[in-house]
């Protein structure tokens, strides 16, 4: 009889560590998700200029009538300037995207194509990282949590 609860003790650590870690790997994930959604809608924004020619006030609320781009809280923006840049970005790039963002404001047709070019660049080697970290992250976590929880059971009987 004792030896069943260890066994189910163990694997009831065993399956707790895996859960930890699938939620810390969920953790990276949504960062990359956000990074993600951020270029998605620096290129939306874009091509709605480039090629549509829209204002700032109708490529934002057509923005956040997709669910792509729920995650960055869109539904109260109405200018560029009110975009909120995500966290998951160095303080410096966040800064100068702010900057940029808010310079979209008075820029031309083909200025504001360059300038989210720009931001693009900037974008996208940390979206690259976070993604390379998260499928890293989705591989290894679940599994050390699982030995972790592997090594208090055996640790604890």
């Amino acid at each position: 009889m004792m030896a069943v609860l260890c066994l189910i003790g163990g694997g009831l650590l065993t399956a707790c560590g895996a859960g930890v870690g699938f939620i810390l790997a969920s953790m990276d994930q949504n960062k990359w998700r956000t990074a993600h959604a951020f270029t998605r809608l620096l290129e939306y924004t874009r091509d709605s200029i480039r090629y549509r020619g829209c204002p700032a006030e109708e490529v934002l609320s057509a923005a956040a009538a997709y669910p792509e781009f729920a995650r960055l809280g869109l539904a109260k923006c109405y200018r560029f300037a009110e975009v909120p840049v995500p966290g998951v970005f160095e303080l410096a790039v966040r800064q100068e995207l702010q900057t940029s963002l808010i310079a979209l404001e008075s820029c031309g047709r083909e200025s504001a194509c360059q300038t989210l070019d720009g931001m693009l660049c900037l974008c996208r080697p940390r979206e690259e990282t976070l993604h390379a970290g998260a499928r890293i992250s989705m591989r290894l976590y679940p599994r050390l949590g699982g030995c972790m929880g592997i090594l208090t059971a055996i640790l604890l009987i």
